[in-house]
């Protein structure tokens, strides 16, 4: 396959800037020489999310399309689309990023002999419907045929390959780039910023949060960033009515969704990551939340939930601390606890800063990925 260009195209039926691996990966390739295209579409609330410009990295969105017949009709243009772009481009391979672009990575593979690499973010839904259940049809065949298929947590992939057991599983947690592991000099005002970035969701930022700001000293304030989802519209709305419900309204701010750069400046600039989910969130999460590496690359400590899971990987090794997400007296409590030492956090900004240099970054998460990459082609 040394013939072939060193081009590679990513496809998924969304915004593809709202994934924070798959700008790493192409990144990393496009660093190394690659021609990388994305062809995805809008997606609601992350119109104002772009990838950085590279050279070597295109971007093609087609517009949103509400859910209903006329989306039907926008995802049957889309597949034309990306399948002709495929048969007329010679692309050493095809990296499938979502369920919707199951179909195409499969006939890719099957019928055009095409490499294909499945990465799955988030495992779908059971199917209620014919066309999800074609979808989840050929997740089943592209399971087979890709030469990798990735997950950015252990037991989502291993529950996958049970299933499917000719896959050939990748785990790439979803950490930062090497590069991104640095901290600015924060103001001595006397103010300490909570920060939270990521979907706007009851599940990832909960009201008890906000209640537990209101049992704060007013020093303390709650900054967040990121866009609703069709789940939950009108959740920060509701967020900051809470805020000023309880008097703590202009401790409260919401700056929108930003890309990743400006999303880290501005991480940066904080005292604490808030990394809390409701305990019956529906998948295991470490390694797959992005969140609490992209704080700790800005040198934030971290706010973690007291699961076994989260406290082994990351309040044992002292980059954070856990607390009850569904007390607002126990977040209060912690967060009491941090402001009173501040000696612990910078122990834990240094530990976090020089983990993601050495170890978990996306370059030595990537690298079985980009290396056998650079092999074949």
């Amino acid at each position: 396959m040394k013939d072939k260009q060193k081009k590679i195209l990513y496809i998924q039926y969304t915004n593809p800037a709202g994934f924070p691996p798959l700008e790493n990966s192409s990144r990393l390739l496009a660093d190394a020489g690659w021609q990388v295209k994305f062809m995805g579409t809008g997606a609601l609330g992350s119109q104002t999310i772009t990838f950085p410009p590279h050279k070597n990295i295109k971007v093609e969105l087609a517009q949103f399309c509400y859910p209903g017949l006329k989306q039907k009709l926008h995802y049957a243009w889309y597949c034309f689309k990306t399948f002709k772009e495929i048969v007329f481009s010679d692309y050493a391979c095809v990296y499938v990023s979502d369920i919707f672009s199951c179909p195409i990575g499969w006939i890719a593979a099957e019928w055009l002999g095409t490499q294909v690499i499945y990465h799955e973010h988030d495992s779908p839904e059971a199917p209620t419907s014919l066309f999800m259940k074609g979808l989840h049809w050929t997740r089943r065949q592209l399971s087979h045929k890709a030469k990798f298929c990735v997950f950015p947590q252990i037991e989502r992939a291993q529950l996958f390959q049970r299933v499917f057991s000719r896959s050939n599983i990748q785990i790439c947690h979803n950490m930062p780039l090497r590069a991104r592991a640095y901290q600015n000099t924060r103001s001595s005002e006397g103010e300490f910023k909570l920060w939270y970035h990521g979907s706007l969701i009851p599940t990832l930022l909960p009201m008890t949060l906000v209640q537990a700001l209101a049992l704060l000293p007013k020093s303390v304030t709650l900054q967040f960033a990121g866009y609703e989802t069709l789940s939950f519209p009108g959740f920060v709305d509701q967020l900051l009515a809470k805020a000023k419900e309880l008097g703590v309204g202009s401790r409260v701010i919401y700056y929108g969704a930003l890309s990743l750069d400006p999303l880290f400046e501005k991480t940066r600039s904080c005292d604490l990551g808030i990394a809390l989910f409701d305990r019956n969130f529906r998948e295991p999460m470490v390694g797959a939340s992005n969140k609490p590496f992209d704080y700790m690359a800005c040198g934030l400590p971290l706010l973690i939930n007291d699961s076994a899971e989260w406290t082994h990987f990351f309040e044992k090794p002292g980059f954070g601390k856990s607390c009850n997400p569904e007390s607002a007296e126990s977040i209060a409590e912690t967060i009491g606890q941090l402001l009173a030492h501040p000696e612990k956090l910078n122990e834990m900004t240094q530990l976090s800063l020089d983990k993601i240099k050495t170890e978990w970054n996306y370059e030595t998460q990537f690298a079985p990925i980009q290396k056998w990459l650079e092999k074949e082609f």
